[in-house]
């Protein structure tokens, strides 16, 4: 579950990871994946007005991308989120 109070504290260490992002179970739009001792959060962007992936880096900032890190495997889901799980919410707005 994805919470604006979430960082990414070393985004080289976390770019260059092996991740293997899956659904977030409880926020449709979001995947995640655990690299190290942290966890990494991607909202699937509204492309094409979007770019494709946004990475929340915390802090009100994030890294958007089209093309996935080397390592990172991301699947676009087809509305995979259990019927439990909060609804999409526009980018930078957060349910916490």
């Amino acid at each position: 579950m994805v919470k604006r109070s979430d960082r990414v504290d070393d985004l080289e260490a976390a770019l260059a990871a092996t991740a293997v992002f899956v659904d977030d179970p409880d926020d449709q739009g979001w995947m995640t994946a655990h690299v190290g001792r942290q966890d990494l959060f991607v909202r699937i962007g509204d492309f094409p007005d979007e770019d494709l992936w946004s990475l929340w880096l915390g802090d009100g900032r994030w890294m958007d991308f089209t093309v996935t890190p080397a390592g990172w495997t991301l699947r676009v889901p087809g509305r995979r989120w259990p019927a439990g799980a909060r609804p999409r919410l526009p980018k930078n707005e957060f349910h916490d």
